[in-house]
């Protein structure tokens, strides 16, 4: 036993810590944040086989409530196997029912290799069944398995641990398995006190003719993720009825591999525990019923109960900071019925279709339906418009799809998103010259804006109601440029503060004039280019039209039109700026990036003007902020990592979030950001390979990568005493903060330099070495360290 453990300190110390900055905690990657590389694993399991070697085979089962597990046989050859896989396929093959279900099933890898190392410790199985719909109501799905905690009954599963019951599972020896639940689901006990949250009495009786779901968890966080689901109807009928609402790959697109509790991964897995007959007890009680729920969790900062004053927590986990980063209103970026649709699902349209209560009042749980509201619901304070409801019955006939051509019929209500996209797309920002450009010239911009939907037809920006009627039309175009000598935007010398470009707003402007050709118009730049600089200059369009989405005539409404740029030579050809990020998968998540009060949307070209290695956010602050801080970069090559990175405690990656301090006196804490993906996929965001360092990233500062200013200098309007740090540190800190990294990247090998100037940077003896290690191909890759897929 003691040669066994040694061997097993040995095996977790040495695949633990082979990275040479494993005293930081975010360094030594922790499997529910990534994937290991393929050759990590095979290393791992090489090691693991060896540590094992002593220590015999055999699995294991836990106690049982009504029968013992029979041990399968698992070599130390199988377990390594298992923990060398980078995928696992769980397939049931059958289910039969007498009294307790058998359950045929099989497990291979991504090679398709059968995986024997299974053992009962690993796997947790469960069945429920669908009971149809009563009262206009949705179908529901009923665990057969439950127990009772706390005082509420919750849907639970057959797994070997104490408390549990389990059956018997038997190891065939080549990735196939056969599991005998230990539940008779012909006679099982309800536990007390056998109701859901609202008091309705739980059914649990055998129904054979209704469909069933039999769903198996591989619970061993060491291997890779999976699920056995199977549907099948206990009397021997075909399966007629299903409720499959959500597709995993609608989740996925957001969350990579949605898992919870550990390793479900799921969602037709999840409906069998988290269905109406699950809930927390307390006053109220919770219901953990999935379409109440994850509503719930993904609306939460809006809900009227958290606004006035009543967090959503469910069994200690208060999701009310949970962000939705898309118009929580697009029921389509979950839901989607449509034929033949990427991803749909059979009852993908339910929620144009059968309104219930219960998913409604989920994100509307200010509304009470009863004759009076819930004294335990103090912000309960409306009344429910179509009178009382006891039941579903009557909810579709106000609120179905087609029923009425206002807010009570459920598809317009919640389709003001696309709406609101729809109008927007009337109208297209055009850069038509910037004429001259070269040093020390006023530059004269000509612009126009068209209709794509009307053959580029185009406004009058001076007559147009959507630039006149509402005061909350904006639109300006910008003129920014190059740090002479260097890739990034630095707007340099040109009299404004912190590294900002020029803005001229051109409504209501006397100088916006009509131009050459009908339709267009010009504009005098309000300062010339400066008469030393060199390299290009990029003018940029943004703004919003008003527009009448949501009253018609009243103009209201921001519409977030495609801000556009377009770059010219100052010196020299224009050598395109490097692109980083790909807006469509900005927008997997976000659905439109219109961000500044739908001022700049969907261009990250426009975005790196301002958001450049001179710019702070220290014009905002009136001193030291909550973060202890007079200013925070507002670089976009930093910000975006840092407010994505989130905060450690939080389910992000920093030891400390960010804050940045916006117009109009906003504070905008970003530490309880949550990315919903995986942290360390570059890709997700990321266009082709520039998250590594190749091209200009592998000398970074000698390619004319500017450092990022961490504290403006005596004067805000010259960058030159700015102190800053060199770009491949100031990115990597951005979400490794962590004090024994910044050790790390000063190291004299690694030559990263901390609140510097620019000169110092350029004129230092050796530049950043970082590339020798984690560049492209290299033993410490980027892609290889964040296990990129």
């Amino acid at each position: 036993m003691l040669i066994c453990s040694l061997r097993l300190f040995i095996f977790f110390v040495s695949t633990s810590l082979w990275h040479p900055l494993a005293t930081d905690k975010r360094i030594v990657m922790d499997k529910n944040r990534t994937s290991h590389h393929q050759w990590i694993n095979l290393a791992a399991a090489i090691m693991l086989t060896l540590a094992l070697a002593g220590c015999g085979g055999g699995g294991g089962g836990g106690g049982s409530a009504t029968g013992t597990p029979t041990p399968p046989s698992s070599s130390s050859a199988d377990i390594a196997a298992l923990t060398a896989a980078t995928a696992l396929t769980m397939t049931i093959t059958g289910v039969t029912v007498n009294n307790s279900p058998v359950v045929d099933f099989t497990v291979t890898n991504q090679a398709g290799v059968g995986m024997a190392g299974l053992t009962a410790a690993d796997l947790r199985f469960n069945i429920a069944k669908l009971m149809p719909g009563t009262n206009g109501g949705p179908s529901i799905w009923q665990d057969y398995i439950n127990r009772s905690n706390g005082g509420a009954v919750q849907g639970s599963q057959e797994r070997s641990a104490a408390g549990y019951a389990f059956g018997t599972l038997t190891n065939h020896g080549d990735g196939t398995y056969t599991y005998a639940f230990a539940t008779d689901i012909k006679n099982v006990a309800c536990p007390a006190p056998c109701t859901d949250a609202d008091g309705k009495a739980l059914d649990l009786s055998d129904q054979p003719g209704l469909t069933n779901r039999v769903t198996i968890q591989q619970a061993n966080s060491a291997y890779a993720k999976t699920a056995g689901i199977f549907d099948f109807v206990p009397d021997g009928r075909a399966v007629t009825t299903t409720r499959d609402i959500v597709s995993n790959a609608k989740c996925n697109a957001c969350h990579s591999q949605l898992a919870a509790h550990g390793t479900r991964v799921d969602t037709k897995l999840c409906v069998t525990c988290h269905n109406p007959g699950s809930w927390v007890a307390g006053a109220p009680n919770t219901t953990v019923d999935f379409k109440v729920m994850i509503h719930k969790i993904h609306n939460a900062p809006n809900l009227p109960s958290v606004i006035a004053g009543t967090p959503y927590v469910v069994n200690g986990t208060d999701f009310s900071k949970v962000v939705f980063p898309q118009d929580v209103r697009n029921c389509t970026k979950c839901h989607d019925g449509t034929p033949g649709a990427t991803n749909a699902t059979a009852q993908g349209d339910n929620w144009k279709t059968q309104p219930s209560m219960q998913a409604c009042g989920s994100c509307h749980d200010d509304v009470y339906f009863g004759a009076s509201p819930d004294p335990a619901k103090p912000y309960q304070t409306v009344a429910h418009p179509g009178g009382v409801m006891t039941d579903n019955s009557t909810c579709a006939i106000c609120h179905a799809a087609g029923r009425y051509t206002d807010n009570k019929d459920i598809v317009i209500a919640h389709n003001f998103p696309a709406r609101l996209k729809a109008a927007a797309a009337k109208f297209k920002y055009n850069i038509i010259s910037v004429t001259p450009t070269v040093a020390g010239s006023t530059p004269v911009i000509t612009f126009s804006v068209t209709d794509p939907t009307n053959a580029d037809a185009p406004y009058d920006i001076k007559t147009a109601a959507a630039f006149t009627a509402g005061a909350s039309s904006t639109l300006t175009v910008k003129l920014g440029w190059n740090t002479p000598g260097k890739l990034d935007f630095g707007n340099d010398n040109n009299s404004l503060a912190f590294g900002q470009p020029i803005s001229i707003n051109l409504l209501g402007n006397a100088a916006v004039t009509a131009g050459a050709t009908p339709g267009t118009f010009t504009v005098t730049a309000s300062s010339a280019i400066p008469a030393t600089q060199t390299g290009a200059l990029r003018a940029l369009m943004e703004g919003h039209p008003a527009g009448d989405v949501t009253t018609a005539g009243t103009f209201a409404d921001r519409l977030p039109v495609k801000s556009v740029f377009k770059d010219f030579a100052i010196t020299g050809v224009v050598a395109p700026r490097r692109a980083v990020v790909d807006i469509a998968k900005c927008n997997v998540c976000h659905g439109t990036l219109s961000l500044h009060g739908n001022n700049r949307t969907d261009e990250p070209g426009v975005c790196v003007v301002c958001h450049n290695p001179n710019a702070t956010d220290k014009s905002r602050r009136t001193g030291v902020g909550i973060d202890g801080k007079t200013e925070e970069a507002i670089d976009f090559k930093t910000m975006i990592h840092g407010i994505h990175a989130g905060q450690a405690d939080k389910g992000g990656f920093r030891d400390k979030g960010i804050t940045i301090y916006g117009f109009g006196g906003s504070v905008n804490d970003f530490s309880t950001v949550v990315f919903p993906g995986k942290l360390n996929d570059c890709t997700m965001c990321h266009a082709g390979t520039s998250y590594q360092m190749t091209g200009v990233w592998d000398a970074p500062t000698a390619k004319g990568i500017l450092g990022t200013t961490i504290s403006t200098g005596a004067s805000i309007t010259d960058p030159a005493d700015n102190l800053r740090i060199t770009p491949i540190a100031a990115v990597c800190s951005s979400c490794h903060d962590s004090a024994a990294t910044k050790t790390h990247m000063q190291g004299a090998f690694q030559a990263a330099l901390f609140s510097v100037t620019q000169t110092a940077i350029d004129t230092a003896p050796r530049q950043e070495a970082c590339a020798y290690c984690h560049g492209a191909g290299k033993l410490l890759d980027v892609k290889v360290v964040h296990g990129v897929p």
